[in-house]
């Protein structure tokens, strides 16, 4: 059997290999089902040119090998996965919002915190400054886990909904 008979035969099953390759892609598409189709028929083509793979593996007893087209398959939507980003549609109703720089916005939590309690304050700019370990921060300063956990959690939040507020 000659390369371009092998490709006839597997073509007559062309419906089939683009449900498995439908099958394998992820929900946010970069490439359609028939490019990975099309790219595995390129690859086996190029396996068969470069003698890695036999037209009787491919073909056997009129019908091709599922194993082989399968596993060309998977291994093109995996290199897909892993070179590729995923793109996601945008929607229409999504508004331009100036963005804040980075400064801004640490600004803007440093305001919160100030408004902090003593205590809230100086547990907090410790956390989030020197020890980023509640664990740790409890063995430095002798105060219990518990009251340390409770401290920086509520802190948290309250940095959280003050800037939605926002």
């Amino acid at each position: 059997m000659t390369k371009e008979e092998v490709l006839s035969a597997l073509y007559r099953k062309h419906t089939t290999w683009l449900m498995m390759a439908d099958k394998m892609l992820p929900m946010y598409r970069i490439n359609s089902a028939e490019d990975v189709v099309q790219s595995m028929y390129i690859k086996i083509y190029e396996k068969m040119r470069n003698k890695k793979l036999v037209p009787t593996d491919i073909i056997v007893g009129d019908k091709p090998h599922y194993g082989i087209v399968y596993t060309t398959l998977h291994d093109i939507v995996v290199h897909i996965h892993r070179t590729e980003k995923p793109t996601f549609p945008l929607s229409v109703d999504i508004e331009d919002k100036k963005t804040e720089s980075e400064a801004e916005f640490f600004e803007k939590i440093d305001n919160v915190i100030d408004g902090f309690t003593w205590f809230h304050k100086k547990m907090f700019k410790l956390y989030s400054k020197k020890f980023q370990s509640i664990r740790k921060l409890s063995e430095a300063t002798k105060i219990s886990y518990k009251v340390v956990c409770k401290t920086v959690k509520e802190c948290k939040e309250e940095i959280k909904k003050k800037i939605n507020e926002k």
